[in-house]
Parts: C-alpha cells; structure tokens; sequence
C-alpha cells in the first residue's frame, strides 16, 4: 500500500509540476518563431548549417536536441565529436558562437 501511494503521489507532482513548463516552453517557442519570421533571429536550420560549415565542428555530426535560452538569444547545440559531446552556444540573432563546452 505505501508503494502504491508514493507511486500515485510522485505521479501527481510531476503532473502538476510538467505542465506550467510545458505552457512557459509553447509561449517560448511561439514568440521565437515570431521573431525568426520578422528577422529578428536566425533560423534555427541556418545556424546550424552554419555552424557545421566552421572547423572544427565541420567535422562533428549534429545531435539534434536544441535547447534556446529567451532571455540571452542562445541555442545550445549538440554536436559529437569521436566519442564526446561538445554543446556549442551561438547567438540567434547574429549566428556568432559565444561558447563552447567542453
């Protein structure tokens, strides 16, 4: 019984808790996409083509996945580079790469 309560009780917070972030991603990606299509930022299949068309990420496959940060203008890609995940920050309104990691 008290497993089958923990079960029912995680369930309901990560309910609770997922769907504000689901709604913050929607609103995210709705005004992203209207400032890609008043030219405010690059779009996201640009910049990626860009990115790999730099060495030395010319070289490394594109992992899909992107993560954007609103407030900064960020994309984080994920490239793999051998047997590394190397996560390449890159402004989206001007394709410049600001970061790197590793």
């Amino acid at each position: 019984m008290f497993r089958t309560l923990t079960i029912t009780l995680a369930s309901a917070l990560l309910f609770a808790g997922g769907t504000p972030a689901a709604a913050r991603g929607d609103r995210d990606q709705d005004s992203l996409r209207d400032a890609a299509a008043q030219g405010q930022v690059i779009p996201l299949n640009r910049l990626i083509a860009e990115v790999k068309s730099r060495p030395p990420y010319s070289g490394m496959s594109y992992l899909g996945g992107p993560q954007f940060d609103p407030e900064r203008m960020i994309y984080a890609l994920k490239f793999m580079d051998g047997a590394q995940v190397v996560i390449v920050y890159v402004d989206a309104r001007t394709g410049r790469i600001v970061g790197r990691k590793p």
